[in-house]
């Protein structure tokens, strides 16, 4: 079992959408993926159309309360749902880990993926920090622009931190660009500018803007359903066959 935290420190690049096309792909690599939603936005829940009312979360699951559920999609992708009621402040740093472990010895999965909630890692007690503190693996995605430059500079000493006083298997596996217009004169001036600053951390894939993310969204589905041939697709399979790569 590998367990990815797909985390940035500011939201709107598309983390979650992340989370579920990355989880969709492994899946379709004939790899068994739990999605887990560790936001108490849900909206990773909301991107499958699970209701609030769902009747075991991820609040269930950390407390060890409830009868145990997954929402299945697909032969072998699994989402634990969120809750809006998930805290840090209830919680250990090892405590997702545990239960992870617990899981995994009844119930194996090849890949876990954590998509966390968007606020900056300080060294404070918050859900993306007990993620992180749980997690092999980090991927970020980030944008083009000068804040997303900041970004990279904010996240890495944070997991260097982290892996130091927590959990020494932890891991940075990459960063990659995200919904890239390659032609536009901001991501011709702050990739390299990233890439400079992500130290060797890229993945050479991308993400490119497709309107059919966007519709995927609407109806709950994924682009490698409603658009199986479009150029979001494409890039979600490339960069999913390339984390592949670097961990199996």
């Amino acid at each position: 079992m590998k367990i990815i935290s797909i985390i940035t420190e500011k939201g709107g690049v598309g983390k979650t959408t992340t989370s579920i096309h990355l989880g969709a792909a492994f899946s379709e690599r004939g790899k068994k993926v739990l999605l887990i939603d560790f936001d108490e936005q849900r909206n990773l829940s909301k991107g499958y159309k699970i209701e609030k009312t769902f009747p075991y979360n991820i609040k269930n699951f950390m407390d060890k309360t409830g009868d145990f559920r997954l929402t299945q999609r697909g032969e072998n992708l699994y989402i634990l749902s969120g809750s809006r009621e998930i805290s840090a402040e209830d919680y250990q740093r090892t405590d997702l880990r545990e239960r992870l472990n617990y899981l995994n010895s009844k119930f194996p999965f090849d890949l876990v993926i954590i998509d966390c909630p968007p606020s900056p890692l300080n060294g404070k007690m918050k859900l993306g920090e007990i993620a992180l503190c749980s997690s092999d693996l980090v991927i970020s995605p980030i944008e083009p622009e000068e804040y997303s430059v900041d970004g990279i500079n904010e996240l890495l000493p944070q997991i260097v931190r982290i892996k130091k006083d927590f959990n020494p298997g932890l891991n940075l596996l990459g960063f990659f660009f995200n919904r890239v217009n390659v032609r536009n004169r901001r991501f011709k001036t702050f990739s390299p500018l990233a890439q400079q600053e992500g130290k060797g951390y890229f993945f050479s894939s991308m993400v490119r803007i497709d309107e059919s993310v966007e519709t995927a969204k609407t109806a709950g589905k994924t682009v490698f359903q409603i658009a199986p041939k479009s150029r979001a697709s494409e890039d979600y399979k490339n960069l999913a066959n390339e984390i592949i790569e670097k961990i199996f």
